[in-house]
């Protein structure tokens, strides 16, 4: 019987904790398709459909989101090296996008924008190690450029 009890309250924290974690990243994708969508109007040529887009920037959204739990635990639980062999590997994936989406001035306003996004979200994250900072970034540089190039399509 009491292992039939440790497995009840255990599932329920663990339901509840996803519910919590689903409440946050709901928030979080509202602000962002809200605040992302402000600044990609001001470039009226850059999507087609509207509704296209909210799922992009969803997308987009997501990728962050996880982005920021991923970065952190690897700043974490990874030694140095690690952390260099993954901005190196980061740092070869973003330099295979192209210029055009790397110069893109709406590319540029919007990795400025997610970025501001997740620090207030993940006020944690400023609390990183100089090589940490700089996978987030790469991270952030990556979902970004595929971000703008689906725009393109």
């Amino acid at each position: 019987m009491e292992h039939q009890d440790f497995n009840k309250d255990f599932h329920l924290k663990l339901s509840a904790e996803f519910e919590r974690i689903d409440k946050f990243l709901e928030k979080f994708q509202r602000h962002f398709i809200h605040e992302q969508s402000l600044g990609i109007n001001m470039f009226p040529d850059s999507y087609t459909e509207e509704k296209e887009l909210e799922e992009q920037l969803r997308e987009y959204a997501n990728r962050m989101f996880n982005c920021a739990d991923t970065v952190a635990d690897k700043d974490e639980n990874y030694n140095e090296f690690r952390l260099e062999l993954e901005l190196d590997a980061m740092t070869r994936a973003i330099n295979k996008y192209p210029e055009q989406i790397k110069k893109s001035e709406l590319g540029r306003q919007t990795h400025q924008k997610a970025k501001e996004l997740l620090i207030r979200f993940f006020p944690e994250l400023m609390e990183l190690s100089a090589n940490g900072f700089r996978l987030l970034e790469r991270y952030c540089l990556f979902y970004n450029y595929e971000f703008i190039s689906s725009l393109h399509k």
